[in-house]
């Protein structure tokens, strides 16, 4: 059945954010570039995220990466048995690469989705796309991922003899959108909006209706300190209803990101 330990435990996903943009290419035309992006948040907590593409053509890439959640609660077993993403994708440039359009299929290994005692390889899969605007003034970024599970995790059976399939899955759909503007060539400023809704399937989930986890909103600022390292920190509220003996009403996230060569 599911619990809300599991949505607390989905916190810590996924928003990098963002921070799958497009690496810039080396000039000396090196076909590869990677980025190293360590984030943290009210939500999701610590979860460092690499990134990587190879440059096809001047329209094309072909993309990778991986996101090392550390969050206890994210599993269970002797190595901790820590939820674990990877996917890959190809990423379509536009307008000198002023817009970059990034859909991934990413896959999920641990006991997140598949709801059950023990962490799991291949427990579910994330479609998901992101959406980059960067020109001299402006910069946005819109991002959209379903997180299904795939498999059924196993759960101590009703004699207590053995292992069950669980008979609830989770899934999430987390999705964010923020933009801004470039005040000086070292510092940037905009709005964030980002959601994560929770949906139940399985044999057991007729009767666990759908729910929002979070609503948030508010401002980011982002120091540019070269073209290969940036900071953003971005903070605000937390929109959704809620009851009234629920205190998590703010929210706040930090990403640093490194890009190479």
């Amino acid at each position: 059945m599911y619990r809300i330990s599991a949505i607390a435990v989905l916190s810590g996903l996924l928003v990098a954010a963002p921070t799958t943009a497009r690496a810039q290419q080396n000039p000396d035309g090196d076909r590869a570039s990677y980025t190293i992006s360590m984030n943290q948040d009210t939500f999701f907590g610590f979860y460092p995220i690499v990134t990587g593409s190879y440059k096809v053509n001047d329209k094309v890439d072909w993309t990778t990466y991986g996101i090392f959640w550390t969050t206890p609660s994210f599993g269970t077993g002797g190595g901790g048995g820590l939820w674990t993403e990877f996917g890959t994708g190809v990423n379509f440039n536009a307008y000198d690469g002023k817009l970059s359009i990034n859909p991934q299929l990413g896959f999920l290994n641990g006991k997140l989705l598949s709801n059950g005692n023990f962490p799991m390889a291949f427990e579910g899969f994330v479609p998901n796309i992101t959406a980059n605007v960067d020109t001299e003034r402006v910069e946005g970024q819109l991002y959209a991922g379903f997180y299904t599970a795939l498999r059924k995790g196993r759960v101590p059976d009703a004699a207590g003899t053995g292992l069950a399939a669980a008979p609830v899955q989770n899934n999430f759909v987390h999705w964010w959108l923020n933009g801004g503007v470039k005040l000086a060539p070292v510092i940037s400023a905009g709005l964030h909006y980002e959601a994560l809704d929770f949906r139940a399937s399985g044999s057991g989930s007729s009767g666990i209706p759908n729910a929002g986890v979070y609503k948030w909103l508010g401002p980011y600022v982002q120091a540019n300190l070269s073209s290969k390292f940036n900071v953003r920190f971005t903070f605000g509220a937390n929109v959704m209803d809620r009851p009234a003996t629920d205190g998590n009403d703010s929210f706040y996230k930090l990403t640093a990101t490194y890009s190479f060569p």
